[in-house]
Formats: structure tokens, sequence, C-alpha cells
């Protein structure tokens, strides 16, 4: 029969390695972060060019709305192309082995659109009721860290950052339907100085339309649907290249424009910085188009 001190020595030893297991699922872990400078490429200006003002003419609704606020808001991360994660607001993003525990590290020296420094608490004011409806909690740590915690795993969480926009972070002020130029955004100048779009349907019509591609009025222009032969006989010989979205649009976009490189797949995640082409970048055209 074993003696009392044994039995005391072997319990405090139970509970000292579950004290410790559980200490070792809410250790944090990082989360990889490529860094996320080299996603807003400088455009090329000749001169004059920084101050253009460009106008594009779509439908108005959800996606354009969608489209202007990828603009002017930034989330904290964005997925990149082989589906790992990128980071855009924060540099650094950690979670516990167990999933209920998720820390941010804010990028630091952040400028935003009102003139501020992006900080922690700023991110917790936004996302606190986005936080609560996954059922979970926030806490600021310090100036640039904050903390989610949840009553279940989250190991979907960095799908959630990547949606949840800070209103005020990105490159270009939005004004309702204009885009203007923020000249103090950290990863530079955007290229253009701004873009209006128009949503008016009578823009949509047939000869007005075609008209618009033909005077190179517009930075891209998206198809109607309905065109009259004489019409979209003017609009084979302007200079835009015909783009078809995966939701049945198809965008008419300024030659001048390719750097654009509208996304397919969802345009409303399309990124406008740097998007302008200067003339020496655009491929021989001996017709001038």
């Amino acid at each position: 029969m074993r003696s009392r001190p044994a039995i005391a020595a072997t319990l405090l030893g139970a509970i000292l390695a579950v004290v410790g297991y559980l200490v070792y699922l809410g250790g944090l872990v990082p989360v990889p972060l490529a860094e996320g400078r080299d996603r807003f490429v400088l455009a090329n200006q000749e001169f004059g060019e920084e101050a253009l003002r460009l106008e594009a003419l779509m439908p108005a609704g959800e996606g354009l709305d969608a489209f202007l606020a990828a603009q002017s808001d930034l989330t904290l991360i964005e997925q990149a192309p082989d589906g790992g994660w990128v980071g855009q607001l924060i540099s650094g993003l950690q979670t516990s082995r167990h999933g209920r525990r998720w820390r941010i590290t804010v990028r630091p020296g952040w400028r935003m659109q009102d003139g501020s420094t992006l900080d922690a608490a700023r991110i917790g004011t936004v996302l606190r009721p986005e936080v609560g409806r996954l059922g979970g909690g926030l806490r600021v740590i310090d100036p640039m860290t904050l903390e989610f915690r949840f009553k279940s795993r989250k190991d979907d969480l960095p799908r959630f950052l990547a949606s949840w926009r800070v209103p005020g972070s990105g490159p270009f002020i939005r004004k309702g339907n204009t885009l203007v130029r923020f000249d103090r955004f950290l990863h530079g100048r955007a290229g253009v100085a701004g873009l209006t779009v128009l949503t008016d349907l009578a823009l949509m019509e047939s000869r007005a339309w075609a008209e618009g591609l033909a005077s190179a009025r517009w930075a891209w222009a998206v198809f109607p649907g309905h065109m009259a032969p004489e019409d979209m006989a003017k609009v084979r010989l302007a200079p835009y290249d015909e783009i078809r979205m995966k939701d049945g649009s198809v965008w008419f976009l300024s030659r001048r424009m390719r750097r654009l490189r509208p996304k397919a797949e969802d345009w409303t995640r399309t990124r406008l910085f740097g998007a302008w082409k200067g003339a020496m970048d655009l491929p021989y055209d001996p017709l001038g188009m």
C-alpha cells in the first residue's frame, strides 16, 4: 500500500502535468505573413499624368460599392494567389494551439486619412462588433497589440481578418462615387489623382456608350448588354481591350489601363493603386490607338 506522501506526490505531478498541458495549448505560435509592400506597385507616369482624374462607367450596386470601399478602406491581411496570407495593416499574427486566442501586431507608422496613426485601439473600435458576432471579445494589450478571445476554436479567423475593413486606411479618399488620391499613404503615391465612377443609365444607352468609348472618355466601361450594330462597329475601333468577368459582365478597359488587371473572379477586389500605364510602357501601336 502506497504511503500518503507518495499519493500526494502523484496527485501533484498529475495536476502539474494538466496545468502544463493547458499552458502549452494556450501558448501563441506565429502565423506566417508575407510582406505586403510589393502588393502596391508604383506606376511609371509620364509628365503630368500624376494629375490625371479618370472617369469610368459602371452600373450602380453592391459590387461597385465594394470596389470603391476596397480603394479607401484596407483589410488587416489579404490572401495571396498561392493561398498564403499577406500582412497589410498588421505585421504580425499569432494564434494559440487550442485556436481560441489570436493576437495581431499593428504595422507601425501607418498613416490614416484623418491625419492620425493607426493603432490597436482604433482597430479594436472598428472590429468589436464583428468579433462579437462570432461570439468573441477583444482586448487592447498595448498601443500596437490587440488580442481576440473566443469560447471555441476559430481556425478560420484569418478569412475574417481579410474581409474586415478599417475606414480611412487606404490610398484613396472616398467621397460618394469619387476617389481622390491620399498623398500620405505609407507605400507611396497611387499615381492618378482621382477617379469618378458614373452610373447614369442614359450613358449606358447604345449611342452614348459607343461615343464615350470612341472618344476614349472612359478609363473603363462595362458593356451595357444591347448595342446597335453601327454603334458596335465604332467600339471595335476604339483603344480598349475586352475583359470578361466570371459574373458575366464584360469590361472594356482602356489600353492605357493595362496595369490595372481587374480580377476576373471577383472584380470588386481589384486594386486601383498604380494602375495608370505610361505610353512608353505600352506595346508599339502604329495606328496610335
